[in-house]
């Protein structure tokens, strides 16, 4: 296989930005991504259709918090909030843009989020949105527009929360598909940005032994000043996957869509909280 095949083309990386603490989690990620695989930044901001057809609703209305009275909602007034709101975005994107110095672009549109944000997608080489959970129980929810995005792209996505960052140490899990070779080709650059720990989580009842695939990894490690630790998983799929990457401390998983079977990508973003990457 060439080293083209083993690499992921990431030249255009989409931001999903609302102004929440989760996409400014995912804006600052995308941001430091940009910057360390000389990519441009496009960012995305929804006026999300189904709120304003609510807001004109007669028997809508509107929580103030922190007063907890109601009032009736206005559809003039949700667009005006919803144009701050994008305005706020950009300011953010812009922002870090400039702080970063890497070329940007930004768009509003009007849709429905999940839909327009996947439509979206298909542009770009990596999606980036913010987990945006909600802590009405002790363990955060997954947002549906961050979850539509990371089941239903065939592109590579980053989920990530709030009060995270891509950190060290990068997890990856490799079985030594071509797919799974994409997966440690991102890893690698990962982990060299975030201080040069790898950790790789290797199949036990692989068809290939472990050693093949070891050896594997060492050739496409060549030459890479990472230190490198392996852990063989019992079992497979998602759950073996949150289980190995939570024994190694994960700060980042990244790992193959065709690693994950079935309902796996949606079990793999419940089990864990840090910063998970989806390759394609």
């Amino acid at each position: 296989m060439s080293e083209q095949e083993e690499e992921l083309t990431i030249q255009r990386i989409l931001v999903a930005l609302d102004t929440s603490h989760h996409s400014l989690a995912a804006l600052q990620a995308a941001a430091e991504l940009a910057t360390s695989l000389d990519a441009e930044l496009h960012g995305l901001f929804v006026e999300d259709i189904d709120l304003l057809r609510v807001a004109a609703l007669p028997m809508a209305r509107e929580l103030e918090f922190p007063f907890a009275s109601h009032s009736q909602m206005n559809p003039r007034r949700m667009r005006r909030q919803l144009r701050a709101q994008a305005h706020q975005a950009r300011q953010a994107l812009c922002s870090i843009c400039k702080q970063y110095e890497i070329e940007w672009t930004f768009t509003v549109v009007r849709g429905r989020v999940s839909s327009k944000v996947l439509e979206e997608a298909q542009e770009a080489d990596l999606l980036c949105v913010g987990r945006a959970s909600r802590p009405v129980t002790r363990r955060p929810r997954m947002g549906s527009t961050a979850r539509a995005a990371a089941i239903r792209t065939e592109r590579s996505v980053l989920v990530i929360s709030r009060r995270m960052r891509i950190q060290a140490p990068v997890v990856v899990a490799y079985d030594g598909s071509r797919a799974a070779d994409r997966a440690l080709w991102l890893a690698r650059r990962l982990a060299t940005q975030t201080g040069g720990v790898l950790s790789i989580l290797v199949p036990a009842a692989a068809s290939t032994p472990s050693d093949d695939l070891r050896s594997r990894i060492a050739e496409r490690l060549d030459g890479e000043d990472l230190v490198v630790r392996y852990r063989e998983m019992v079992g497979s799929g998602a759950l073996s996957i949150a289980r190995a990457a939570r024994m190694e401390g994960c700060g980042t998983l990244v790992v193959s869509r065709a690693a994950l079977r079935g309902d796996g990508i949606s079990q793999l973003l419940d089990e864990v909280q840090y910063p998970i990457f989806l390759t394609r």
